[in-house]
């Protein structure tokens, strides 16, 4: 299955016009199938604070897979979901949502409210970019 899943990202980004050495691309889909399904990812466990440094890692592959595909033929749903989770990324990276120590998801806490929010939006894109390449259940 794990196998299955990278070869269709691996798929999805070089017939997006990825355009690089096939290990970057691979690289690139490793990582996104790691994210997604990591604890914080497609699991929805942890807190803001608890899932800071997977947010972080979200971040930085979202930045390089951007930078990759610029400029490039993309399929319509990668272009339109990578915006939305660079976004939701930089709202709770905006919260500085690390540093909120709530435990309690329903806390509510203005800040706390809209660091779930920023998580649940960072887990919904992340699926939806990784779920994009048409990988089954």
């Amino acid at each position: 299955m794990v196998e299955r899943t990278l070869l269709v990202i691996a798929l999805l980004l070089t017939a997006t016009g990825c355009g690089e050495a096939p290990a970057t691309c691979a690289r690139q889909c490793g990582e996104i199938h790691d994210l997604f399904t990591a604890p914080c990812g497609s699991q929805h466990s942890g807190t803001p604070a608890e899932c800071a440094e997977w947010v972080g890692s979200v971040s930085s592959m979202t930045r390089r897979l951007d930078s990759s595909l610029r400029g490039k033929r993309v399929k319509p749903a990668v272009s339109e979901v990578l915006p939305r989770l660079m976004t939701s990324v930089g709202e709770f990276e905006a919260h500085r949502c690390g540093e909120v120590r709530v435990d309690n998801i329903s806390s509510t806490d203005v800040r706390q409210s809209k660091c779930n929010e920023a998580l649940i939006a960072t887990r919904g894109d992340l699926g939806s970019l990784y779920f994009s390449a048409g990988v089954p259940d």
